[in-house]
């Protein structure tokens, strides 16, 4: 069906961002694309030192994946903040992707996890990196004959530090000010690397190479906290629009970061222990 009309058809499965779209009147598209029925796309599995996320698979069922909780719980901090619990029942992980959204609050755990996207056609199948699936506001590589089929990355290092931090105008069903979602590697007290990738402060999410520089080989401590901190906001580029100024959105970067690696410093962080969540 995409093949013969694909630019006129949105494909569709939870729809939780759909249905907002033609409410506003914004969907450009005139039909919609069921694919709702489509079990095939809807898993989680260990492949080796990969996990393999069907396209149709739910925020909840991220949250409740004992694959996910041991070897990505990155993802699953982010699925958490997403929405209601109707919405991530319904919501999709490629949804989310199509969207194509800079403030989508599962991209930026995605984007430090290196996750690579599959897309198939009636002809062909391919594979893109997560930073250059995205265009820009509402646009991706996606072809009008495609559908996403499937996420993919490795698994997180054993004993490796993750965070995933929002800001938003309320505590719950709020679209994000700004996100933060980071994985480091410690050892005795150093940072061997850390990526940082930030939400709504670019026309997509976008990395932060100036803190992940300066975070290499650097002890973690309150100057190097700030050092790191100053780099991600340095590197935000946001705009002003109903929820936040830019001039916010900055500072907001750096508080959400600082308070991020802090944590971790202090030993009240998170960490992956030989594939299952910790404390410490």
């Amino acid at each position: 069906m995409l093949a013969e009309r694909g630019a006129a058809v949105r494909p569709i499965s939870g729809g939780t961002d759909v249905m907002v779209m033609i409410k506003d009147g914004v969907l450009k598209e005139k039909e919609l694309l069921d694919l709702s029925r489509l079990e095939e796309l809807r898993y989680i599995k260990e492949d080796g030192e990969l996990i393999r996320i069907g396209a149709r698979t739910t925020y909840r069922e991220v949250e409740r994946s004992p694959v996910i909780n041991a070897y990505a719980p990155i993802l699953v901090e982010a699925s958490k903040t997403i929405g209601s619990v109707q919405i991530q029942n319904l919501g999709t992980i490629a949804g989310n992707l199509g969207n194509a959204s800079p403030a989508a609050d599962s991209v930026p755990s995605l984007y430090v996890l290196e996750a690579r996207v599959k897309l198939a056609s009636v002809n062909s199948e391919r594979e893109v990196g997560i930073g250059e699936f995205f265009l820009g506001p509402r646009k991706t590589v996606r072809r009008p004959d495609e559908l996403i089929t499937e996420v993919s990355f490795r698994k997180m290092e054993p004993g490796s530090h993750f965070f995933f931090k929002k800001l938003g105008l309320r505590s719950a069903n709020a679209i994000s000010i700004v996100s933060a979602a980071g994985i480091l590697k410690l050892s005795n007290g150093k940072i061997d690397w850390l990526r940082l990738a930030l939400g709504a402060v670019a026309p997509t999410v976008i990395r932060s190479p100036t803190a992940e520089e300066r975070a290499r080989g650097a002890e973690l401590n309150e100057d190097s906290i700030r050092a790191i901190a100053e780099g991600a906001s340095t590197d935000a580029r946001p705009i002003t629009d109903i929820r936040g100024t830019a001039e916010y959105r900055k500072k907001a970067v750096f508080g959400l970061v600082y308070e991020a690696l802090y944590e971790i410093m202090s030993g009240s962080g998170k960490r992956v222990v030989f594939g299952l969540e910790g404390r410490g």
